[in-house]
């Protein structure tokens, strides 16, 4: 198989909002011979940016504990990293989501984990367009059931705790919803060719009230493949001429095309 090459962008937007909650990782990572490709990362905060700028803050920290002295990246040290970030934000009062990707450039392959509603969107190796689970509990209904049976209470589109309500059904943070809300994410992998492209975003990105989001996700994937130049902050200029009420945060990353001439042969 041959190795893939990226290029990756990334922006952010307060939008209406006053304040940005929002949070975004994108590194270059060279481990070993057998592993070199992009961490990305998107937190959603909500209640407030506390849990969503220490994972930011963390994340790399937590990436190099959960690796150790493997040489390739797998489902258990994104369990790991997820594990120690909902260690150490348990007690907050505030939330966020959490979607991860680890892009192997060396085996053209996606792993991602996904906590909460920020979506992750794949153009795969045969041109399908994967898109993340949901971990809404207005959309997504199994989501919504498992947080009923934790204990929580559904109305209006929200689970609550008492005074308390979110529409998500997995986070992080949110210490006064304790065990209602799921802190296990959702992993999978995904196989990348040389024409993918990936967009890791705030669900401001595409619709924040959920009633769109397909439609949009549809539109904009379309608006990718048709312009080479296309770019992260396209992604999130096009959310704020929609007038989103959210925040917009989006990292996207696509593969390029390698010419013969820019590999210099090793003698």
């Amino acid at each position: 198989m041959k190795k893939l090459a990226g290029r990756v962008s990334n922006f952010s937007a307060k939008g209406v909002r006053s304040y940005q909650e929002d949070r975004l990782v994108a590194v270059k990572k060279e481990i070993s011979n057998q592993e070199a490709g992009w961490l990305l990362a998107v937190m959603d905060g909500h209640v407030g940016s506390q849990v969503a700028k220490f994972c930011a803050k963390n994340l790399e920290k937590f990436f190099g504990q959960s690796l150790g002295e493997k040489k390739t990246v797998d489902e258990n040290v994104f369990k790991e990293i997820i594990r120690l970030l909902n260690e150490s934000t348990r007690h907050m009062a505030t939330g966020s989501t959490i979607s991860l990707v680890f892009i192997s450039e060396t085996n053209s392959t996606a792993l991602v984990a996904v906590l909460g509603d920020s979506p992750v969107i794949i153009l795969d190796r045969e041109g399908k367009v994967n898109i993340s689970p949901e971990h809404n509990v207005r959309t997504n209904l199994a989501e919504r059931k498992a947080a009923v049976r934790r204990g929580g209470y559904y109305n209006i589109g929200y689970i609550w705790v008492g005074w308390c309500g979110l529409q998500m059904a997995r986070a992080l943070g949110d210490h006064d919803f304790g065990t209602v809300l799921s802190r296990e994410p959702e992993i999978y992998k995904v196989d990348l060719g040389p024409d993918s492209f990936m967009v890791v975003a705030s669900d401001g990105v595409f619709d924040p009230r959920h009633s769109e989001t397909a439609n949009q996700i549809e539109r904009l994937t379309g608006m990718i493949k048709k312009d080479s130049t296309f770019k992260a902050k396209n992604l999130v200029q096009d959310a704020i001429s929609r007038r989103t009420g959210d925040n917009a945060t989006a990292i996207l990353w696509k593969a390029v095309k390698v010419k013969k001439s820019d590999i210099k042969s090793k003698k």
